[in-house]
């Protein structure tokens, strides 16, 4: 059996065992099962589960099946709960009588088959499932037709008031369209003018004509105050514009309605002046006798431009809503045409006093052009001036600097005569591949100069000495000896020989000397030895010895 077809059984038997045996059967069937052993527990469970089937046992003592059938259908509660009767009796077609007139469904004699019991439950279940569910539907309906009917009044009302409203609302839109036809009018009067006066012009006019009025006057709010800039009566209708003049006790219309009205920004309409005149302006009112005052404030994106002055002669009475909202309307459109037309004038005040300003300016830039002009040639004169005398100083660097290398060069290569045939070249510190090449030029120059037999290269203040620089000094060498001069080499330390040794320098045609006094010595038997003239250290020469060295080494 499917969950969906299960119920709740409400067992009633004052037998123990058949309730238990019945329990078993329908809880194993997927039912839910409640048991009353008496027809009072009955009607109580009954009241408070509302079981959909009842199993109804009819002998049973005291209140017996019958009775508890009939007080289950006289309670509207219960009434509608299917009830099936039990009975062992011999009488079962009496029985099976009296309980179907109590409202019971159906009937079982005992003993029964639990296959007949299944499906008799069963079926009355299921029935009972679609009599709820089609009452709940017939309630749902009810409800709906109860509420459609509301809707429906609901509807008609509403339909009624809408229909009311839409006859207001159509009256309220013919003042409207007659109220836009004049502000439209107003707007094409003023839009096609951008010039203040006749914007002004225009705006009287049509306010005169609109608010049936005796007289109109424009304030306009200056950085001053309040300004009368403009006004219109209806005898002459003539436009009297540029007033200037300020508003207060003298000025020809209600001063402090006008103050008030531009202090509150708000709308105020007197329709009766012999009623609401304010102190004051009492003494105008009495020598003009207006018989109605209204004032508009005129605001441009939430600025005051200016107050709508306007005075009415007819019979005192109220002027309809839709009229003032009109004129309000109009001076909406009148702020926004008279703030255009003023910055129109101060754009046109600007861009004239821009023009003069650009007439200035063109003077004064062709001035500074021509001024700028004649001191861009003085500036290309001195510019010239300073490029020959920036070249000459350049040409005298070069002499001097060409100067100086030559004078450092015979300084790094010196080159020292000893006697008429002996010169000595000491060379000191660092010799680098340039420096020994000055020194092989300075040596050949000097040979050939004086003709000296023999050339002693002193080394002993040289710090580095490397295999170009050796090979360089072994090419003087040889240079010297294609001149016919003998090149002496001395100061060779024990590093440097060792230097000479590592880089495989060949010393085998170059004599070699461990003093400058030694190859000096050496130089002088080569050259005849004892030569006149010769000095070391400050002193003339004896037979090739120097003064203190009687040993030259």
């Amino acid at each position: 059996m499917d969950a969906s077809d299960a119920g709740t059984i409400l067992i009633v038997d004052d037998n123990p065992r058949n309730l238990g045996l019945l329990s078993d059967t329908l809880t194993d069937s997927g039912f839910e099962v409640a048991v009353a052993v008496d027809g009072a527990r009955a009607l109580r469970l009954a009241r408070e589960g509302m079981p959909d089937l009842i199993l109804l046992d009819v002998k049973m003592d005291g209140m017996d099946g019958f009775e508890t059938c009939r007080r289950l259908k006289s309670d509207p509660a219960t009434a509608a709960i299917p009830v099936i009767f039990m009975t062992a009796s011999t009488d079962l077609s009496a029985d099976r009588v009296k309980g179907l007139n109590l409202g019971a469904v159906d009937y079982l004699a005992k003993p029964f088959l639990d296959e007949e019991l299944l499906a008799r439950v069963q079926v009355h279940t299921k029935l009972r499932k679609l009599t709820k569910h089609l009452a709940a539907q017939v309630d749902e309906r009810i409800a709906a037709e109860a509420a459609l009917q509301r809707l429906t009044q609901e509807l008609e009302r509403r339909v009624g008031e809408r229909t009311v409203a839409l006859e207001r609302a159509l009256d309220g839109l013919t003042q409207a369209q007659a109220q836009m036809a004049t502000v439209i009018r107003a707007a094409q009067a003023v839009s096609g003018e951008i010039v203040l006066d006749d914007v002004l012009d225009r705006l009287m006019r049509l306010t005169l004509e609109h608010a049936g009025a005796r007289k109109c006057v424009l304030v306009l709010a200056r950085e001053s105050g309040l300004v009368i800039e403009a006004s219109i009566t209806s005898d002459p209708d003539t436009v009297r514009l540029g007033l200037s003049t300020p508003v207060g006790p003298r000025a020809d219309l209600a001063a402090s309605l006008v103050e008030e009205v531009a202090r509150a920004r708000q709308s105020v309409f007197v329709w009766d002046t012999s009623r609401e005149a304010r102190p004051a302006d009492a003494r105008y009112l009495a020598q003009k006798g207006p018989r109605s005052l209204l004032c508009l404030p005129m605001m441009c994106q939430g600025e005051l431009t200016g107050v709508l002055y306007i005075e009415g002669d007819a019979a005192p009475e109220p002027l309809l809503a839709a009229r003032l909202e009109t004129l309000g309307l109009l001076a909406s459109q009148a702020a926004v045409a008279v703030k255009n037309a003023l910055l129109y004038g101060h754009l046109a005040e600007m861009t004239s006093e821009l023009r003069r300003s650009n007439e200035r300016l063109e003077t004064e830039v062709a001035r500074q052009t021509e001024e700028l002009r004649r001191t861009n040639e003085r500036l290309q004169l001195e510019l010239a001036e300073r490029a020959r005398a920036e070249e000459a100083r350049a040409a005298l660097q070069a002499e001097v600097i060409e100067a100086q290398s030559a004078r450092l060069a015979e300084l790094s290569t010196p080159l020292i005569p000893i006697t008429d045939h002996i010169m000595v070249m000491p060379l000191i510190g660092t010799i680098d591949s340039m420096r020994a090449q000055q020194a092989l030029e300075a040596a050949l120059n000097g040979v050939q100069t004086n003709r000296a037999k023999v050339v002693i290269i002193d080394v002993t203040g040289v710090t580095v000495l490397d295999s170009a620089v050796a090979s360089t000094l072994m090419s003087t060498a040889a240079a010297l000896r294609l001149l016919g001069s003998t090149t002496v080499i001395t100061g060779i330390r024990a590093d440097l020989a060792q230097t000479l040794i590592d880089l495989g320098v060949d010393l085998g045609a170059v004599v070699t000397k461990g003093t400058l006094q030694s190859g000096i010595g050496y130089a002088l038997q080569q050259a005849g030895g004892g030569t006149p003239g010769l000095r070391v250290n400050g002193e003339r020469a004896r037979n090739g010895v120097a003064p203190g060295r009687r040993n030259g080494a």
